[in-house]
């Protein structure tokens, strides 16, 4: 029987907006026909190798190219962070260091920033494109081990601080000039260190183009198709580099550094043509579009909102709600990490560990729990009359997962551990957590928390145990 796109893990491609078909088949045409045109170019560098010293256009071209690139990374790095995808995570990566890397290649520019040549600036763009064939490499594969995509997650902020600090170090060391970048160099593959630095590079490319034509055949989109073709395209100019030696400022120096170019252009006119909301939601995981996890959920109510509402005037009651979310809503993203799923009236569900990254879940969760009553209640105690908080905290297995499509997509945390974690809200008490016996179970020793017997809650046949918890060691 024939698998689906859904049952091999394959994101469905929406289909295009009316009028832009054209568009995308010219850009289908140009993803195939640009890594012949550059394979043509380069065999072809005799005959077609005008010299062209530009400096200025040089500076300008790799300066703007760079900051795109930087630009790129962060809208893929920011995808990748509220969803919790490695592959996207590492293409940003991959972005990120080439764009790093092709910033400094400008700043080395000689006659425009430095009078010199400085041979870190000369070698960056190659170094560069080696690490990004990195990170290239690992997003084509980060889904043959299970184990894989979790932990880079989890490393994501190591992982970015890595790269940046690599330009960093790469940018002192040049103008330290400390060996070996304190004698002349070539950023044509002259050197047998750059030939082979290019070999490595041109491999890791072409490797990690065919492991995406594998993920993806059968729904090759026009995103995955852009990545599939840059990736190609940056193999042939690593065989630029190698191939073209001391002929700087000729055209086929200035070919290989156009392969760069027009290969970060397909890929940002590809995710120029996405839904703006979910640009790289195509790439994602199967994993990041459904999956298993351990999470802790949060519930949390303000008890005795509707009589305090009918009570008082619809802008008092804008007044406590706007109050109550003012400070809620940092409280559990940026204090503890939690996702905010949603406000319900007077009402808000929060999660703890949907993206995996969060071992710690419960105890994040629990913490946002307290801080949340200590907050409420300094708002109630300054204000006479305005109600208080219930809160209910469960942990368990959940189900992650894609729900909507194009206009329209929300990741919702669904199962048993979802609806327990709302009933014992529900019966928390008035300034108190409540939470589930599992919860407690993955709190650390000195957690103070009094068990609760016998909790019957609607929908379930059995009664629960719970703990009202108290502190946190």
């Amino acid at each position: 029987m024939a698998t689906t796109a859904v049952q091999r893990g394959l994101p469905v491609v929406p289909p295009e907006p009316r009028g832009g078909r054209a568009l995308v088949v010219a850009a289908w045409v140009l993803a195939a026909l640009l890594p012949l045109v550059g394979f043509l170019s380069l065999i072809l560098r005799e005959q077609l190798d005008p010299n062209l010293n530009n400096p200025e256009l040089h500076f300008l071209l790799f300066l703007a190219v760079g900051a795109g690139l930087l630009i790129i990374a962060y809208d893929a790095g920011e995808s990748a962070e509220r969803r919790g995808d490695a592959r996207v995570l590492l293409i940003s990566l991959a972005f990120l260091a080439t764009g790093a890397f092709l910033m400094l290649h400008s700043f080395g520019t000689a006659g425009v920033l430095f009078e010199a040549d400085r041979a870190g600036f000369k070698i960056a763009i190659p170094v560069g494109l080696l690490i990004s064939a990195g990170f290239a490499v690992a997003s084509a594969f980060v889904d043959a081990r299970p184990g894989f995509a979790p932990m880079v997650v989890r490393r994501r902020v190591l992982l970015w601080r890595v790269v940046l600090g690599a330009a960093a170090v790469w940018f002192a060391w040049t103008l330290s000039e400390l060996p070996p970048l304190d004698r002349a160099a070539n950023e044509g593959g002259t050197s047998d260190g750059l030939a082979v630095l290019a070999g490595v590079a041109t491999l890791a490319y072409a490797v990690a183009a065919v492991r995406y034509l594998v993920v993806y055949r059968g729904q090759l989109g026009l995103l995955p198709a852009s990545i599939v073709a840059c990736f190609a395209l940056l193999a042939e100019a690593m065989i630029g580099v190698a191939i073209t030696g001391e002929r700087a400022w000729h055209a086929s120096w200035w070919e290989w550094h156009g392969l760069i170019v027009l290969a970060y252009v397909v890929v940002a006119y590809a995710a120029r043509r996405e839904w703006r909301d979910e640009r790289f939601r195509n790439l994602y995981l199967a994993t990041t579009r459904e999956r298993g996890q351990e999470v802790s959920v949060l519930f949390s109510d303000l008890a005795g909102f509707t009589g305090f509402a009918e009570r008082s005037t619809p802008a008092e009651v804008a007044t406590v709600l706007n109050s109550y979310y003012a400070m809620a809503a940092p409280l559990i993203s940026r204090r503890f990490g939690g996702e905010l799923e949603k406000f319900m009236g007077d009402g808000m569900m929060a999660t703890f560990n949907s993206r995996g990254d969060q071992p710690d879940h419960a105890v994040r969760a629990a913490g946002a729990a307290l801080a949340l009553q200590e907050e409420v209640g300094k708002l109630a105690d300054a204000n006479p009359g305005w109600p208080r908080l219930r809160v209910g905290i469960n942990s368990g297995e959940a189900m992650v997962r894609e729900m909507g499509g194009h206009g329209f997509v929300a990741y919702a945390v669904i199962g048993d551990t979802v609806n327990t974690a709302s009933r014992l809200e529900g019966q928390a008490p008035v300034g108190g957590v409540l939470i589930g016996e599992r919860t407690r179970a993955l709190l650390p020793e000195g957690a103070r928390a009094e068990a609760v017997t016998d909790v019957r809650v609607k929908g379930k046949e059995a009664p629960l145990d719970a703990y009202l918890l108290q502190a946190l060691p």
